[in-house]
Formats: C-alpha cells, sequence, structure tokens
C-alpha cells in the first residue's frame, strides 16, 4: 500500500505536465487550457463567483437528491411487499434511466421553472439506481430471520420492517453514495435550460462567451463537488455500517 501512493503521486504529476504542455502549445486547440491558466482563473474569479453558484446547485441537487431517493426507497418496499407490483414499477426505473438527460431538460423547462427542472433532473438521475441496489438488498435478508419473524405471526409488514430494513442497509447507502455524482449531474443539466444561477448557468455563459479557462475551472469545481459529497457519504456509511466495511476488508 505505501509504494503505490508513490506510483499515484508519480502519475497524477504525469499527467498534469502532459496536459500543461499541450495546452500551452496549442496543439490540440484553443479549448484545452492548461492547468497554469485554470487555476489562475479559479483564483481571479474567486469566492464571490463560485459563492453566488455553487449554492443554488447544491440546494437543488439536494432536493432532487433527497426525493428521488426516497421515492426509490418507497418504491423497494413496494416490490418486496406487494410482488405483483414489480414489473410495473422496475419498468418505470427502467424508462427513467434509459431516457437521456438532456433530451428530457427541455421538456422539463417547459413545464416548470427555474430551479425545479434541476430538482426534477437530480431526482430522476438517482432513482434507478437506488431503486435496483435497494430491491437486491431487501431480498438478501436472512431467510432464517424472515422465517422465524413469520413462525410469530408477523406479516410482510413486519418482516420488512424487522428483517429486510436492517439486511438492506448496506445496499442502500452504497446506492445513496453512488447516486451524489450522478445528483449533481442532473442539476447542472437541469440548469443549462434557462436557469440564471447556479453551476450549470454559469457553464453555459462560459461557453457561450468563449471563456475557456472559467469553463474548464467550473468543471473542475463541479467534479471536486461531487468528489466531497462522495466522500461524506462514504464516511457516513462507514459510520452507520461499520460490519460492512469490515466484511468487505477481509474478502
Amino acid at each position: 500500500m505505501s509504494g503505490a501512493l508513490p506510483l499515484r503521486l508519480a502519475g497524477t504529476a504525469l499527467v498534469l505536465l502532459v496536459w500543461q504542455l499541450v495546452g500551452a502549445s496549442g496543439l490540440l486547440g484553443a479549448g484545452i487550457a492548461p492547468p497554469s491558466r485554470i487555476v489562475a482563473g479559479l483564483a481571479d474569479d474567486g469566492g464571490d463567483f463560485y459563492g453566488l453558484h455553487i449554492p443554488i446547485t447544491l440546494h437543488s441537487a439536494g432536493v432532487g437528491y433527497l426525493w428521488g431517493n426516497l421515492a426509490a426507497i418507497v418504491c423497494a418496499a413496494t416490490v418486496v411487499v406487494l410482488p405483483s407490483l414489480e414489473k410495473v414499477i422496475l419498468h418505470v426505473g427502467i424508462a427513467s434511466a434509459c431516457v437521456p438527460l438532456i433530451a428530457v431538460a427541455p421538456i422539463l423547462a417547459a413545464i416548470f421553472s427555474g430551479p425545479e427542472t434541476a430538482v426534477i433532473m437530480a431526482a430522476v438521475s438517482v432513482f434507478f439506481t437506488t431503486l435496483v441496489s435497494t430491491v437486491n438488498g431487501l431480498r438478501q435478508a436472512d431467510r432464517t430471520s424472515v422465517d422465524l419473524v413469520r413462525a410469530y405471526g408477523g406479516g410482510r409488514y413486519l418482516v420488512l420492517r424487522k428483517v429486510r430494513a436492517l439486511a438492506a442497509l448496506p445496499s442502500v447507502l452504497t446506492a445513496l453514495r453512488i447516486a451524489v455524482p450522478a445528483a449533481l449531474l442532473g442539476t447542472v443539466i437541469g440548469e443549462f435550460m434557462g436557469q440564471e444561477r447556479g453551476l450549470g448557468a454559469a457553464l453555459v455563459v462560459a461557453q457561450q462567451t468563449s471563456d475557456v479557462e472559467r469553463t474548464w475551472g467550473i468543471t473542475l469545481v463541479c467534479a471536486a463537488v461531487a468528489l466531497l459529497a462522495f466522500l461524506a457519504v462514504g464516511l457516513a456509511e462507514r459510520l452507520v455500517t461499520p460490519w460492512s466495511a469490515t466484511a468487505g476488508e477481509a474478502r
């Protein structure tokens, strides 16, 4: 493990060096900005610029993330309790995953206004992953525990609450972690559609004005925000389900 870190650092440094040389030389065109100019652009924009846009994007992504995952978990529980609805619910989930987000965004923008489009896009982006992962987790409950609850007169709802919910917790938390960057991506795409503020709206303006450094800077900030949120949910996953992390390390 100790030998892997220097290799990773060396690989990162090599990528940055090649990126700098290619960007500074203009070998691949003016659209490839070197890291030095991107960092300078980030410094020039500063907290005033990003402080205006990041909170709006985070709010829309957070609301969409909450409602999209909540709907997915409720639908997954419904699939387990009422198997007759499984095909309908899973077909809806597959449809939400198969339709390209960029194709849905203009339709939503024509129906809704402002941040609502971004919120719905974030919710749609996370729904399918959490639905499938939660259904699989609920069905992986220990059969002996399920039979024990049923032997004492427990029905489907009691089995769901006492056995299946706990068994599905690691799968649900993993899905919630994976859903973080998906929610942010959906939000940014939703903000493309005429919104005045937010990272997606700022990105559209930077592209329209051919501000290459700002375009790259906004993209990197989006990636950094998604990474930090991903790591935060991952930390919560380890704290809530420490037995799952221990089992993974043992394997």
